[in-house]
Formats: C-alpha cells, sequence, structure tokens
C-alpha cells in the first residue's frame, strides 16, 4: 500500500543487466521516505517527536545470525523485512489507478432489484486490489441481502 512502481519513462532510464536491482532500489527508498515521511498520519505512535518512523518497532531478524550485529534502531532494520518491487505483468494487480474510484460500485448499491455485488474492485472502504478488500466488499453484500451483519461490524468500512 505504499505506492504505484511507475515504469521508467525509457528503457534507457533502467539497465537490462540489472532492472530488477534497480527497482529494488526504487521501490526500498520510496517505502522509506514514505515511512519517514507519512507513516505518521496513520501510526502516530510508530514516529518520533521529530515525525520521523521509530525503526526499532521493526524486528531485526539478523541479528541473531553469527557474526551479525542489531541494527541499532536504523533504517537498516528495513532491509530485514519482507519487501519486493512488483515488476512482473501477473505481479502489477492494482485497480487503485488516480480517477478510477468514481466507477467503482458498491455492494449496498440497490439500483436493481435481487442484486448485490462482492469483489475487491467495487467501492467498500479500502479501494485496492487485494483479499482484504474483498473480504470487506463480501460482508457489505451479504449485509446488503439479510441486514447482516451490521454496518458497524465490518471493519474498515466507513459506515453512512
Amino acid at each position: 500500500f505504499c505506492s504505484v512502481l511507475k515504469d521508467p519513462l525509457s528503457p534507457r532510464e533502467v539497465s537490462a543487466d540489472n532492472y530488477l536491482v534497480q527497482r529494488r532500489l526504487e521501490v526500498r527508498e520510496n517505502a522509506i521516505r514514505y515511512l519517514n515521511r507519512e507513516i505518521g498520519q496513520l501510526w502516530p505512535k510508530a514516529t518520533t517527536q521529530q515525525g520521523k518512523f521509530k525503526w526499532d518497532l521493526l524486528i531485526d531478524s539478523n541479528e541473531k545470525a553469527p557474526g551479525r550485529r542489531a541494527c541499532a534502531g536504523d533504517e537498516a532494520r528495513f532491509d530485514s523485512q519482507y519487501w519486493t518491487a512488483n515488476v512482473n505483468p501477473s505481479e502489477r494487480y492494482v485497480l487503485s489507478l488516480p480517477g478510477t474510484q468514481k466507477y467503482r460500485i458498491s455492494p449496498l448499491d440497490n439500483t436493481y432489484d435481487n442484486l448485490t455485488i462482492a469483489g475487491d474492485w467495487t467501492t467498500c472502504g479500502l479501494d485496492a486490489g487485494c483479499v482484504e478488500a474483498a473480504v470487506i466488499s463480501g460482508r457489505l453484500a451479504a449485509h446488503a441481502i439479510s441486514s447482516s451483519p451490521a454496518l458497524e461490524d465490518i471493519v474498515a468500512f466507513d459506515h453512512p
């Protein structure tokens, strides 16, 4: 959920020899910048008084390796987390492009009798291509059909 990894403007911007390495470096830089500048809006207690991310909140899975010293709460801890650059076409599923939200349909839309929809492509409060959005959407569709679960019980749905 950090951002879209934009395509290079031209093949010359990224050499074919180390394409994945360069793209992973770009993802790392984007994520660290996001954590240091933006994450405080979501997780205020995860930032220092200066607004920077508290790196010691991350587990350094490498610190117990023989001959390895622990990262002292700096952004090097990021490297022991799982992160990747989604560069293959099958990995680039997003469906959350700027300006497309207005085309999403709500599972609560009652325009048609005896019909509801569900899927991560609907407007459900988490408008992103992911399993969490599909679950929220499915719960909204269940509510549209049976009034259960109650809307206030659907986590992450912005209740009308």
